[in-house]
């Protein structure tokens, strides 16, 4: 069906199905956890916004909603600097904050969220991420309290996550295998 606009040998690594099962299963340990309390959920855009979405009509909380943008990447495969492009409005004071992003991969953006969120006064500051990907380029000790996927160490796009700044509107997570 995107045969016209993916590049030459990609694969699906992660269809649908499987995304939409992974997240339901996710959706029922929040609900869970955080029923009674004042949530604010947070997506890390850009990455986050399709996974956040949805991950949030599923939930059945108390919950305000923001989102945050902090980057490492840019238009690039590999990680660079962090920038902060946006920090929420929401008022993290008295809630506990639920952290949306599409994937942890080294986890400088999803370290640099949480403290800043416990900063701001959050009760608690959890991260629910779709992919986690193994590897042991892992950043100091911190891992994300919800994942929904594991997948091996491939660079992904589709599903919220980009190549070059597309194609994060794919409903399927795809992969390009190394030669």
């Amino acid at each position: 069906m995107y045969q016209n606009i993916l590049p030459a040998g990609s694969k699906i690594l992660i269809n649908k199905q499987q995304i939409d099962t992974a997240i339901d299963e996710l959706a029922m340990q929040i609900n869970e956890q955080y029923a009674g309390k004042p949530v604010a959920f947070l997506t890390i855009m850009n990455g986050g916004m399709i996974f956040a979405a949805s991950l949030s009509t599923r939930l059945k909380i108390d919950m305000e909603m923001d989102y945050l943008q902090l980057s490492r990447y840019g238009k690039s495969q590999s990680g660079g600097q962090l920038v902060w492009k946006y920090q929420p409005e929401i008022d993290m004071n008295n809630h506990h904050v639920i952290l949306c992003d599409d994937i942890y991969d080294e986890g400088h953006t999803l370290a640099a969220a949480h403290d800043w969120c416990l900063k701001k006064g959050a009760l608690s500051v959890a991260s629910v991420v779709l992919i986690h990907k193994n590897h042991d380029r892992t950043y100091a000790d911190y891992k994300p309290e919800y994942i929904a996927l594991d997948i091996p160490d491939h660079f992904i796009f589709g599903y919220g996550m980009d190549l070059e700044e597309k194609l994060r509107h794919l409903p399927e997570i795809y992969y390009l295998p190394q030669d």
